[in-house]
């Protein structure tokens, strides 16, 4: 929020060195970002970090600034001389959604258009905007000066009969910027019998806006369901000054305000014939709320007692009423503009921020300190965050959101009817939807390298993928792609899958042959440790890709357990097969693992269905002699045959 102290400086006294005020500001929450001089004024941009509604104007850094400073704020001046009435005369206005939850109109007649003079103009262009002319330039002044926006037709152009309503699939507006928007039948507008004069709480059209022509104007200011104007501005990437503050929680009681000021001012600078009635639509007033607040609870919760005439004084300064006071605590009516203040906790942030967070104590802990409770899925993350990394992988953090570029792989990769979940808010135009896998994104990732010319991709990501059953669902994965220029076998990423677990310890996993719900994966397969399936994979080319469930494998993992070295040395052979087509490798090793005397086996090397696999044979009590060693390979060679019409060559 870009504040001219200029301009800050006609509703309170300033302090008068620059770092005081912005030192100030900063410790109650609106931290300086920079500064800078803009035609003589002094400019300061604040990050508003608490996002309050009533801190998008000039009058409320004025407020807080009076609440720091303990000086007394100057309001301005507004014009009341209108009755209220339910229609103009000069136009009627009709209200389908519920989504409008304050309307008010005015028309205004024998308009000037004239240049902008200094004292509206300058303020305007030290904040960021550009001068049109004095009526559009005043809707702006007004809506930076309370926060509140307006916006003015040419009520020659518009007609009569208007409404706000829910726009029809397919309507178009085209922007006053000259931007055409593709209406969606949950965005809210205004329109006349025959066109859309504007987005509620954003845009308004070309066409009905001001010009150097217009005579006569409605202006009209509103207050709207913050949510469905948020959906909007996001869904068509709108985002405005006015659609900035109507996304935020704004009081309805500010429509009036900012209604009234503009008149005010028109009035003054004789832009116009005021006329004696103002159109009000407001179904269900916001009432004044009250808020208890317990002296006990603000130094157990704040850690810090400043007594109860301090607090008084720090909410009064803020424009909070005391209805109610005890020796234990109060009872405050909030301001209407507060509306992000509706807890007792919020109140005692208040207190706190204003009397200075530094004020708060250093003190020790009185009670036992409480003994480190790390859920179990913590340590298994770093775990295997850690056998990735020695594996030679690079770890990847990615957003749960998919690109629409990588839709495509965004399938569930267990064949179990589940939804994608839509989002509603999407941050961006390509992003409708949160991951259903780890895939989309760890391609785009390998993809980058490939486009690039590298040589070797190899990455990991532990994360959530979201689901819809009954239920909305989330569960904990580890997502492997692996990609090498001269494309190597599945026995190498295999291998490498393999290692991982083992360094996690994951033991005595095997892999088998299974169709998966992703058409994108081919030669796809599952994980199964204990009979029970902790994962699936396939590949896409020549990318290889593994995805294990991870909230399956807690509790799951080995004890690391010390032997001492074997005191008698293993016997080393390696034999050669011709496996069917359709037995898998891992099948024969896990075969070949339950023999007797074989305490490890390793898969070599491979020519066309020929594969020579390492075995080695120890017994830890004694040498193995060589008939035993025979034995024992006569078993084995027999059971692959029988079992799997394996060959020796």
């Amino acid at each position: 929020m870009r504040i001219p102290l200029s301009w800050l400086a006609n509703y309170v006294n300033l302090p008068s060195k620059l770092s005081d005020l912005t030192d100030a500001l900063t410790s109650a929450g609106h931290m300086l970002d920079k500064k800078e001089s803009v035609d003589g004024d002094t400019v300061i941009d604040l990050e508003l970090r608490g996002n309050r509604a009533d801190c998008y104007s000039i009058l409320g850094i004025a407020r807080e600034v009076s609440a720091l400073f303990a000086t007394p704020i100057r309001l301005p001046n507004l014009y009341k001389k209108l009755s209220t009435t339910r229609q103009l005369t000069e136009v009627s206005l009709h209200i389908h959604s519920p989504f409008v939850r304050r309307a008010m109109l005015t028309a205004i007649k024998n308009v000037r258009i004239v240049t902008s003079p200094d004292w509206l103009k300058k303020p305007l262009l030290a904040y960021g905007i550009d001068s049109v002319n004095n009526i559009v330039d005043l809707t702006n002044f007004v809506m930076v000066e309370t926060g509140e926006p307006l916006h003015a037709f040419d009520l020659d152009k518009i007609g009569t009969n208007l409404a706000i309503r829910i726009a029809r699939q397919d309507e178009k507006m085209l922007t006053f910027q000259g931007k055409t928007v593709n209406l969606d039948k949950n965005d809210l507008v205004w329109v006349n019998k025959t066109d859309v004069l504007s987005i509620a709480g954003s845009i308004g059209e070309k066409n009905h806006s001001i010009s150097d022509s217009t005579k006569n104007v409605l202006l009209e200011g509103a207050n709207y369901d913050r949510v469905n104007i948020r959906r909007t501005i996001h869904r068509h990437n709108l985002m405005t000054e006015a659609s900035i503050r109507h996304e935020k929680e704004l009081d309805p009681g500010l429509v009036e305000e900012g209604i009234y000021r503009f008149l005010y001012l028109v009035d003054k600078y004789d832009w116009g014939q005021l006329t004696a009635q103002v159109a009000d639509y407001y179904p269900s007033p916001v009432k004044p709320w009250s808020i208890s607040l317990s002296f006990d609870y603000l130094n157990t919760l704040g850690g810090v007692n400043p007594g109860p005439n301090k607090v008084k004084t720090i909410l009064k300064g803020l424009n909070f009423k005391i209805k109610n006071e005890t020796k234990n605590g109060l009872v405050v009516i909030c301001p209407p503009y507060r509306t992000d203040v509706t807890l007792e906790e919020d109140l005692i942030e208040e207190v706190l921020r204003i009397d200075g967070y530094d004020k708060i104590p250093t003190r020790t802990l009185s009670l036992e300190i409480p003994p480190i409770v790390t859920p179990a899925y913590v340590g298994q993350e770093e775990n295997f965050r850690t056998a990735a990394q020695s594996v030679g992988l690079d770890e990847t953090i990615t957003s749960s959101f998919v690109s629409e570029k990588y839709h495509k792989f965004n399938q569930y990769l267990e064949n179990a009817n589940v939804a994608p979940i839509k989002i509603v808010n999407r941050p961006s135009p390509d992003n409708e939807v949160l991951r259903l896998t780890l895939l989309p994104n760890l391609v785009a990732m390998t993809q980058k390298v490939i486009n690039e010319r590298g040589h070797q991709a190899g990455f990991f990501e532990i994360g959530k993928v979201y689901f819809k059953q009954k239920d909305y669902c989330e569960k904990r994965k580890i997502g492997i792609i692996y990609w090498q220029k001269d494309s190597e076998p599945f026995t190498k990423f295999k291998g490498l899958v393999e290692s991982l677990l083992l360094k996690a310890n994951i033991e005595k996993v095997s892999f088998g042959r299974q169709n998966i719900n992703n058409p994108r994966l081919t030669n796809t397969y599952n994980l199964l440790l204990d009979k029970t399936v902790i994962g699936f994979g396939g590949q896409n080319g020549t990318i290889f890709y593994c995805e294990i469930d991870l909230d399956v494998l807690v509790g799951k993992h080995q004890k690391t357990v010390a032997q001492l070295w074997p005191k008698f040395p293993p016997q080393i052979e390696d034999i050669t097969l011709t496996i069917p087509a359709n037995v898998s490798v891992g099948e024969i090793v896990t075969s070949i693992k339950q023999t007797k005397y074989v305490t490890a086996t390793e898969l070599i090397d491979t020519f066309e269905n020929y594969y020579t696999f390492r075995l080695w044979y120890q017994d830890p009590s004694k040498t193995l002699t060589a008939k035993e060693v025979g034995e024992s390979r006569k078993s084995l060679l027999s059971l692959i045959k029988q079992k799997f019409k394996a060959k020796i060559k």
